[in-house]
């Protein structure tokens, strides 16, 4: 579906602005990643905003993605289920997060225990890194999650440890190294 969408808008405007735009391949990139990732966002924030914990969005979605960086996780084949997904989650630890406030070394622990083990995961389609280079990408997934838990807040553990569980194939695959 936004895969559609975004073929159609940007053939559209392509062939209306064929001077004014960059070529198809990348005018379907720009819009792509608009559709998919600033929109998505905005409305989080929106939401955020409408009931009072934009904050904790905020939080949530920055921790959330600085992880998903450099650990990859699961893809799902449909970009929107993906979108429905994550917004799902992250609105509820934007939400729920702060009950764990006190325990929240935990969900630090397990983070830091997923990652060390896990990452970087499924991320071989989804970059342009070697993979002689995702041992490094290992050790700033570490980084990230040790930095999350020094901070000690309940949104960025919990919302790592998500991450950290995306981390985990569950059809198998490759042995991670």
């Amino acid at each position: 579906m936004i895969d559609n969408y975004v073929n159609n808008i940007s053939r559209k405007l392509v062939d209306r602005f064929p001077t004014e735009l960059p070529p198809y391949g990348i005018t379907r990139y720009g819009i792509k990643f608009i559709v998919s990732n600033i929109l998505p966002i905005m409305l989080l924030l929106l939401v955020g905003l409408m009931f009072n914990i934009y904050n904790n969005v905020l939080i949530s979605i920055l921790s959330f993605s600085a992880l998903r960086l450099s650990s990859g996780g699961y893809h799902s084949k449909y970009p929107e289920i993906c979108l429905i997904y994550s917004s799902i989650l992250i609105l509820t630890i934007a939400t729920f997060g702060n009950l764990f406030e006190g325990i929240e070394w935990i969900f630090s622990i397990a983070a830091l225990i997923l990652v060390t083990i896990f990452a970087p995961s499924n991320i071989e389609n989804q970059t342009k890194i070697l993979s002689k280079y995702f041992i490094y990408l290992k050790y700033i997934a570490i980084l990230t999650v040790l930095v999350g838990a020094l901070i000690r807040d309940p949104i960025i553990s919990c919302s790592m440890f998500a991450q950290s569980l995306l981390l985990i194939r569950l059809k198998g695959g490759d042995r991670n190294e």
